[in-house]
């Protein structure tokens, strides 16, 4: 799947349940399509979080022991999974942002779908517009990151992907 197709989703998501606000609200999205979030401690610092679905019921688990932002990072991956890949029913997703890991194309997409829904093309854009005066600086991805409450690695990695940070 493009990331064209995945933002497009996303949009549909936002026009559907009337999302204008930043920081995007990831857990009110969730519970009003019916996946249930339950935050605990993972039994491995490596997971940071699952998606089970069963008898049209499906749940989001969450390591509560990672960051803040983290966490909505990986509620926002899950509902990717859960949106991206319906044929199937569970995603064990492990913590793996080291550089040179190899990641297979649903969790490159998952993740994709998690950049684009927690920082959404047209306000990132329109923001960096507003701030940018010859480049993006670690202050100004600090204050976007504040903003749209994710990640400075997340910020950046959205930036440069987009082409809005060289």
């Amino acid at each position: 799947m493009k990331n064209e197709e995945i933002e497009k989703i996303i949009e549909q998501i936002f026009k559907n349940f009337d999302v204008k606000e930043i920081p995007i609200p990831v857990e009110k999205i969730v519970e009003k399509l019916n996946i249930r979030i339950k935050r605990s401690p993972a039994p491995s610092d490596e997971i940071s979080g699952i998606l089970i679905r069963k008898n049209g019921v499906a749940l989001i688990g969450v390591n509560n022991t990672e960051s803040h932002v983290r966490q909505r990072f990986t509620i926002a991956h899950e509902l990717g999974h859960f949106m991206l890949h319906p044929a199937k029913d569970a995603f064990v997703d492990y913590r793996d942002n080291q550089a040179g890991v190899i990641r297979n194309s649903k969790e490159r997409q998952a993740n994709m779908f998690a950049a684009s829904f927690l920082i959404p093309r047209k306000q990132i854009t329109s923001d960096v517009r507003k701030i940018s005066k010859g480049g993006i600086f670690e202050s100004e991805i600090e204050s976007l990151a504040k903003k749209y409450d994710v990640s400075k690695e997340a910020m950046n990695y959205r930036l440069i992907n987009l082409g809005l940070n060289k």
